[in-house]
């Protein structure tokens, strides 16, 4: 999983909503340090939290075969 570019669009994303990264942790039901962490690519996060992240966002998550 890409870290770096997941953490990218959530930034991206939320910036353009004009949604603090307070607000969007306490909607999407998760600590501030984590989507911190998240939108710098730390790579450690659960895949619910990023999901949770992420719908609250209105985006989704995409599987794909490596190539």
């Amino acid at each position: 999983m890409n870290y770096q570019k997941i953490g990218e669009t959530i930034k991206e994303r939320r910036k353009s909503l004009n949604i603090t990264q307070p607000t969007l942790a306490s909607l999407a039901g998760v600590g501030l340090n984590t989507l911190v962490a998240i939108e710098r690519g730390n790579g450690n996060a659960k895949i619910h939290t990023i999901i949770a992240i992420l719908d609250t966002l209105g985006l989704k998550l995409d599987v794909t075969l490596k190539d």
